[in-house]
């Protein structure tokens, strides 16, 4: 238990700072004179480097000890933070958020690796859960609690208490934390093996298609909140997000599931329930449009949390660089979620929203039938019953 709750709170950590600047966008655009699209650099870019150093730096999670990276990681998020409390330059505030995304890979993708190695595999589905889990109540805290303390405060004060949290996980993960003994040591060629297995291709592209189609839902949510039949207020719009609990509530519960019938199984009832609450918002109206919203949360996170432990199952022998590339095709969908429906926006609004992100849970679907099953080493290790895998390794599997 005191492993998980270590886990739990490196993990909302990350989140809270990648994602208490979005209400301070407007503050920033005032500031210092800029547009609301350039003052939202401080997350994408924060996302964009993210996704980079996830990169770069897969082949050699595998070849570190797990507890090291994610306590050092931690303790480096505290230094951009802290210089965020003394800058008055959006130059800097962008240098600084940029500094966040390199290091954020070290504590998410080792995390994973770690609760997916040091506890029970029967137990492996509902772990993960619970960790992402943590990255929505990190997301939905990061979101809630920075706009009133810059209000009453500033927004430099933001940053400083997201500094001393992070101090404060770096020193639980490295007094608490027990030291990973159950990692396997790879290669370089075990690395890119990943790319070679289509059951790992199949899962990132459905990674890929769920954070394109909920980043995209979300990010263009105001546009249609605020427009007729609804006119809602700024305040109004930012109480539709509390919808994200949904998520919180059914993480866990899809973990638990998933150990039980499958991973892929849970994973398309994921889809299926998100693809029902972005049809929901069709029906123009508040609940319409609050029960869409809490459906897709639903669905997303429950198929995130199944999609999560299955990246674990099937790479064995490489589960840090392939949870890393995991999160490289996660925040490239989300980033192309938050700008390809925008292009679609002027003609065909809330509609052409809604059919892209439909169109891209079909694809994650697609992606789940065709390739996530095929050729793995260890079908739904996770599950008990076997329900839900995919076809077993055929002749010439990768065994990772």
């Amino acid at each position: 238990m005191a492993r998980m709750l270590v886990i739990f709170l490196a993990a909302m950590n990350v989140f809270i700072l990648l994602y208490a600047p979005q209400p301070l966008l407007p503050m920033f655009a005032e500031q210092f004179g800029i547009s609301i699209s350039t003052a939202s650099l401080t997350v994408s870019l924060t996302i964009i480097a993210l996704a980079a150093a996830s990169f770069v730096l897969a082949p050699f999670f595998d070849r570190w000890e797990r507890k090291n990276v994610i306590w050092i990681s931690s303790l480096l998020l505290v230094i951009p933070s802290v210089m965020l409390t003394v800058t008055d330059s959006f130059a800097w505030i962008l240098f600084w958020r940029v500094m966040h995304g390199l290091c954020i890979p070290g504590v998410t993708a080792m995390l994973v690796a770690y609760a997916s190695e040091e506890f029970p595999e029967r137990q492996r589905g509902r772990v993960l859960g619970m960790y992402v889990s943590a990255t929505v109540a990190g997301g939905l805290a990061g979101r809630v609690m920075a706009g009133p303390i810059a209000e009453h405060l500033s927004w430099h004060a933001v940053f400083g208490i997201i500094a001393a949290y992070s101090l404060f996980v770096c020193l639980l993960v490295r007094w608490q934390l027990p030291v990973s003994r159950a990692r396997k040591r790879t290669d370089r060629n075990g690395f890119r093996e990943l790319f070679h297995n289509r059951a790992l291709i199949g899962t990132f592209l459905i990674g890929f298609s769920q954070f394109f189609a909920f980043i995209g839902f979300f990010t263009y949510l105001p546009f249609y909140a605020a427009g007729e039949p609804f006119r809602l207020s700024v305040t109004q719009i930012s109480f539709l997000y509390v919808s994200y609990i949904f998520g919180i509530l059914s993480a866990p519960m899809a973990g638990y599931l998933s150990d039980r019938i499958g991973r892929r199984s849970t994973m398309a009832m994921g889809h299926l329930i998100g693809a029902a609450g972005i049809l929901l918002t069709l029906w123009p109206t508040l609940p319409g449009l609050l029960t869409g919203a809490s459906v897709l949360a639903l669905g997303n996170f429950a198929s995130q949390s199944a999609t999560t432990a299955y990246v674990a199952d099937i790479a064995t022998r490489a589960r840090g660089a392939a949870s890393s590339l995991y999160l490289v095709f996660f925040y490239v969908g989300g980033s192309l979620g938050a700008y390809l429906p925008g292009l679609l926006w002027s003609r065909f609004a809330w509609h052409g929203l809604v059919s892209l992100t439909v169109l891209t849970i079909v694809f994650a679907l697609i992606s789940n039938y065709v390739l996530a099953g095929a050729g793995q080493a260890r079908a739904e290790a996770g599950s008990g019953s076997g329900a839900g895998a995919g076809p077993g390794p055929g002749p010439g599997a990768l065994k990772l």
